[in-house]
């Protein structure tokens, strides 16, 4: 039972002061209030843009949606007295790559260490789909494979390859290694695939008909995807056989997420279901031993701002898509095709502001749980491996890490 306490306090003039024990029904409205009122200060809401309330299309809705954006933090720009060039996220892990050639995974319970050394900036960096094998490529076409879960294990180096001469002096684009981490597909040219078991010479994708170079490479269970403007095609892990190809009902930048491809075009978003296909009004003749190329299904779209700019996709977790456009990020729920939120990245003006540099190339991963996007800002020569020693210095880069939204 509460008592009235009595007050400790030294007797004073005037009348002594009693306090009274609130009851436990109080107590516990005390309680909830306090903790609403934190977590509303500490919580930063954004009303949804116009054009971007709850629908496909993005027609302005009948209320204003206030959702939770995330919050970017930024990360190390400098390891080791190098300028990091690359980062990518892992499984409870982050990698670091370094314009020295230095590659290090930063963990909470080892901290920072590093596990490779190339020669030349780091300019490809990316996990497996586990999370365990991480997979470098510098400017200097050198390859370092480390398997991040025994420190002990050595790691495994191949010198890349061209297919053709002409493009000898072509840095790696893209790079993916498998769950086993004995096979790094690797574009430079034309798409290699190296077995680092054998070292044996890379063997060169089929591409009759390429539709250009990929903005992603993945291997994505039994297949490895190569998702491009134009098209998606898909090998057979395996025997790397050629066996579909989809094409989008119009181009854009491409993002392979969860058995699917997220796109950016001017101002929206949409979703290809590359294995749901129709036949293409006017198809192009498709090349020996190809699979005849067909229309991938749209699943979703989203118009994510009336600006007329160009749209990066970033991330795709199988329900939360997420897209770069003029240094903001938008997270959309592609469920319930609602904007959960608008995040600013805390780029510098001069990023954007010095013509004599490129637009910003925007590089991001998704943790192998879904739970961690990084994104990368380059502000400088659009690719850095073609650049000059002295644009190659004026070049910055920027990180950040995200704790991806649930809906």
């Amino acid at each position: 039972m509460n008592r009235p306490l009595r007050s400790t306090s030294a007797p004073g003039p005037g009348p002594q002061v009693r306090k009274q024990a609130l009851s436990r029904p109080a107590i516990i409205a005390v309680l909830a209030l306090a903790a609403t009122v934190g977590i509303l200060v500490a919580l930063v809401a954004f009303p949804a843009e116009p054009g971007t309330s709850p629908g496909g299309t993005g027609d302005p809705g009948n209320s204003s949606t206030h959702v939770i954006a995330p919050h970017p933090a930024p990360l190390r720009t400098v390891v080791a007295g190098q300028p990091v060039t690359r980062v990518a996220a892992g499984l409870h892990s982050l990698a670091y790559g370094t314009r020295s050639g230095g590659v290090y995974v930063e963990t909470g319970r080892t901290g920072l260490r590093r596990i490779a050394v190339l020669t030349r900036p780091v300019e490809v960096l990316s996990f497996d789909s586990t999370g365990r094998w991480l997979a470098a490529a510098d400017t200097d076409m050198q390859l370092a494979v480390a398997d991040t879960r025994n420190p002990k294990a050595p790691v495994i180096r191949q010198r890349l390859q061209v297919a053709s001469r002409y493009y000898s002096a072509l840095p790696p684009r893209m790079l993916a290694v498998d769950t086993t981490g004995s096979h790094v597909a690797v574009q430079t040219d034309l798409i290699g695939v190296y077995s680092l078991r054998d070292h044996r010479p890379p063997r060169w994708l089929d591409f009759s008909n390429p539709c250009d170079s990929p903005d992603d490479l993945a291997f994505v269970k039994g297949d490895l995807i190569s998702a491009t403007q134009g098209c998606v095609n898909v090998w057979n892990s395996s025997t790397l056989r050629l066996y579909r190809r989809a094409y989008p009902p119009t181009t854009g930048r491409a993002r392979i997420g969860h058995g699917r491809i997220l796109y950016g075009t001017f101002s929206h978003v949409f979703l290809l279901n590359y294995r749901a296909t129709d036949p293409l009004p006017h198809p192009p003749v498709p090349g020996p031993e190809n699979p005849k190329p067909e229309l991938g299904r749209v699943i979703a779209d989203k118009t994510i701002s009336r600006r007329r700019s160009p749209v990066q996709p970033l991330a795709d977790d199988g329900r939360i898509a997420a897209a770069a456009q003029d240094f903001r990020l938008t997270f959309w729920d592609t469920a319930s095709h609602r904007i959960l939120g608008h995040t600013p990245l805390p780029v510098p003006p001069s990023c954007a502001a010095d013509k004599k540099l490129a637009t910003a190339q925007f590089y991001s991963s998704l943790s192998p749980d879904d739970k961690t996007l990084t994104v990368t800002a380059v502000c400088g020569p659009a690719r850095t491996g073609l650049a000059s020693e002295e644009e190659q210095r004026r070049t910055t880069y920027h990180h950040w890490e995200i704790a991806y939204p649930k809906p």
